[in-house]
């Protein structure tokens, strides 16, 4: 059965929570919220329908509240996940402001009106020398930090691989087929400067297969392929 509460205009929903908790003379957890959400509808229940804007912040909080309660009972239905800052904590961090507020009010009450700060030091501009630091200290020390970074390795060098485009292999590979009628791969690739020159005469190969302008021929794996003009 629902606890019976005063009703008296709470300053907000986190307000009604921690005085229910404190009521029920509970520690703030997940579980002490489940326990007061019966008491926490029935004020809801009780607020005027067209105070629209109060009612929406307490039904924000009231469906957590119902989730807390479900997950109590139910807990196989909720996988544990992070779900961020939970409402147990807003609820502390709430508790330590409105403390905070009601020792103001005290001291405000005793007259205590002006309270005194410690500031630091006003930072100063630009490198000032300690007073007991002499050159030599200086020296010893700038020479021990160099010994301990390390040397800067140099970069790898990188070479670009001069090649040409798959359009003018294409054009040299079927030019050649138009007086030797046929050539080996070999032959294509035998003056290559380099593995990119070879794959991309390779390409065009592909290039010309697909246009049906040659036909490759090739006896057994990894043997030579010859390039005949069709």
């Amino acid at each position: 059965m629902a606890k019976e509460i005063k009703l008296e205009q709470f300053q907000g929903p986190l307000d009604l929570l921690l005085k229910l908790i404190e009521e029920e003379q509970l520690s703030i957890t997940e579980i002490s919220l489940a326990t007061v959400t019966e008491q926490f509808f029935h004020y809801l229940s009780s607020l005027e329908v067209n105070r629209s804007d109060e009612l929406a912040d307490f039904l924000v909080i009231a469906t957590r509240l119902v989730y807390l309660k479900s997950k109590q009972l139910l807990p196989y239905l909720y996988p544990a996940e992070d779900e961020g800052v939970s409402l147990a904590d807003q609820l502390k961090l709430y508790k330590r402001y409105a403390d905070a507020s009601k020792l103001v009010e005290e001291r405000w009450k005793l007259g205590w009106q002006a309270y005194g700060r410690i500031e630091p030091a006003p930072p100063q501009e630009g490198f000032v020398l300690p007073i007991n630091a002499r050159p030599t200290d200086l020296h010893s020390t700038l020479v021990q930090l160099l010994k301990r970074l390390k040397p800067v390795n140099p970069l790898p060098a990188v070479t670009i691989d001069r090649t040409v485009s798959v359009r003018q292999k294409v054009i040299a590979i079927y030019e050649a087929l138009q007086s030797l009628h046929r050539v080996s791969f070999r032959d294509i690739v035998g003056n290559a400067e380099n593995k990119t020159e070879v794959i991309v005469s390779f390409l065009a190969l592909l290039e010309l297969i697909k246009d049906a302008k040659i036909s490759i021929h090739q006896n057994v794996a990894f043997d030579e392929m010859m390039i005949d003009k069709v």
